[in-house]
């Protein structure tokens, strides 16, 4: 990582009245800490070291609790007391919106982005924070990604010899047209998304392919298919799952559980009373045989099943969503909960 890449960052630090020298040491190459580089804080109280995280996208809510999932996991591995000054980690990134930044701030994690917003909390002694900065232009276009070449990621993470797919098959598995398949797949090897060695194809899970997955799904993918919230008849979440499995068969309804219900059944994680599912349609037949009624604030959301990839696996009778596509709804999710089953999830299951 060059020094000069984050010279607004580096030089909001050098302003803050209690710093008096900073040094930034990168990370040595071809290791896999998951860390940029560490940067040395003098004060005249003593020295401090903060592992630095780079980030060159925006971090959407998605994303936000996929970072501090990792880091919070981190710290309680290190220090089972989950200390707020243990392991001090320092993000930078291109523009933190006051909501993200308040959420960094609670975690215990120190930022600074392009534009001003900035937290430096070095141990109990000092602390500098300022947020509620301008937003940044928006993204290019071109830079910008699209809900076809997110159910094609999805397809891929879920199943990486399908690389090696023949446009049609991609094309009926990932929900899209052969045209855009052809047109991804020549953008994503161009990405190196996707590894050509003699020929073939390969796909790899990178850490940038992993954001591209969770900020995809929530910022593009999930308000295209979300086909709104409902509330059940039954008393607990429980007689729900259990009706609806027994619903399912008996009217021969495809649906697929996704988010903390699909993470329970994999893991037994925890139980939530939010039930994130997959249907084909939630056309009356459906609504009336799960009896279903809407409502904003019901607990079920029903979410279109886009491709026959969401239709995974069946675990004690129910059927689930790929893991990638559970973790990116957990990370959709306001609770803490939802972050830290996402995180437990990527540790256990993921690659």
């Amino acid at each position: 990582m060059q020094l000069n890449a984050d010279h607004a960052q580096l030089d909001q630090i050098r302003a803050i009245p209690f710093v008096r020298r900073l040094r930034l040491v990168p990370s040595v190459p071809h290791t896999d800490s998951g860390y940029d580089g560490t940067l040395e804080i003098t004060t005249a109280g003593g020295d401090y070291k903060l592992s630095l995280i780079r980030k060159r996208s925006y971090l959407d809510r998605s994303l936000m609790n996929a970072l501090i999932g990792r880091i919070q996991g981190e710290k309680k591995a290190k220090n089972p007391q989950h200390s707020r000054t243990n392991s001090p980690v320092l993000v930078f990134t291109p523009y933190l919106p006051a909501t993200t930044a308040k959420s960094f701030i609670d975690a215990g994690i120190s930022f600074a982005d392009e534009v001003g917003n900035i937290h430096l909390a070095l141990g109990d002694e000092y602390n500098w924070t300022v947020i509620g900065e301008r937003k940044p232009p928006k993204a290019p276009e071109s830079e910008r990604i699209t809900p076809a070449a997110v159910q094609l990621l999805f397809q891929f993470a879920t199943t990486p010899d399908s690389a090696k797919w023949t446009v049609r098959d991609l094309a009926t598995a990932a929900g899209i047209s052969k045209s855009k398949v052809a047109q991804l797949r020549a953008q994503f090897v161009h990405d190196r998304l996707l590894i050509q060695r003699r020929g073939e194809e390969k796909f790899q899970i990178t850490p940038a392919l992993k954001e591209s997955l969770a900020s995809g799904y929530s910022q593009v993918l999930r308000p295209k298919i979300l086909l709104g919230r409902f509330r059940h008849a039954d008393k607990t979440t429980e007689d729900f799952l259990t009706r609806l499995r027994h619903a399912a068969i008996e009217h021969k309804i495809a649906y697929a559980l996704t988010g903390g219900p699909a993470a329970d059944a994999l893991l037994h994680l925890y139980r939530t009373p939010d039930v994130p599912l997959f249907v084909r349609t939630a056309d009356a037949a459906t609504l009336r045989n799960f009896r279903l009624i809407p409502d904003r604030q019901g607990p079920v959301t029903l979410l279109r099943a886009f491709a026959p990839l969401v239709f995974w696996r069946e675990v004690e009778g129910t059927t689930v969503a790929p893991l990638w596509l559970i973790y990116a709804e957990l990370l959709t999710g306001v609770e803490d909960r939802d972050r830290r089953v996402a995180e437990e999830l990527r540790q256990k299951l993921l690659p």
